[in-house]
């Protein structure tokens, strides 16, 4: 079993921190590194956008009929 204080260096290592310079303008979602059109039911990695724009910028109004994620396959197998 792990000792805590290994536990804690490898949580530590595997956080992600988003650095975002808010004193720059906002830039557009489709050249924003978080942007990912494959999404079925939102456009941005994070569930609130990291520069600040509100929900309605990130989460669709209409869901994609297909993504690449979801497998669209039959899944009685």
């Amino acid at each position: 079993m792990r000792e805590k204080g290994e536990q804690d260096r490898f949580r530590r290592l595997t956080e992600v921190k988003v650095v975002v310079d808010h004193n720059k303008a906002v830039p557009r979602c489709g050249r924003c590194p978080y942007h990912h059109p494959d999404f079925k039911y939102r456009r941005c990695l994070y569930a609130t956008c990291p520069y600040g724009k509100p929900d309605a910028d990130v989460f669709r109004k209409k869901p994609l009929r297909t993504d690449k994620y979801s497998g669209g396959g039959d899944m009685s197998a």
